[in-house]
């Protein structure tokens, strides 16, 4: 895989650049209420994989793979989407504080959350 290369933000308000050849993407950098919306978020790189995926899948060129793809791209926003709940009802949405992990296994038991 080549490396992309990541340029810091900018004091012109600009976000976060990393580009690969042939890509360009901008991250928002800072909170949008303190820095204005100055990029995307990892949300909307995905959104565009899944429109160009989905647009394959209703061509010729539909198969299984892309399926599966697009099965793990809604997968990876709905990550996404309950780290915002759990950033919201733990009160730190919108802030640069760590939110804490859930664990879901019971802590008492002698297992490991694989199942191992």
């Amino acid at each position: 895989m080549v490396q992309p290369v990541v340029k810091s933000p900018t004091h012109y308000g600009t976000g976060e650049i990393v580009e690969l050849p042939y890509i360009r993407v901008v991250y928002q950098c800072g909170l949008p209420k303190d820095a204005g919306v100055n990029g995307c978020r990892i949300d909307d790189v995905i959104d565009v994989a899944l429109f160009k995926l989905d647009q394959f899948q209703k061509g010729p060129l539909a198969c299984e793979e892309n399926a599966e793809a697009i099965r793990y791209l809604k997968l990876a926003k709905q990550s996404l989407a309950q780290r915002i709940q759990r950033r919201q009802v733990q009160g730190v949405l919108n802030t640069m504080s760590r939110h804490e992990t859930v664990r879901t296994e019971d802590e008492n038991e002698d297992f490991s959350a694989t199942g191992a």
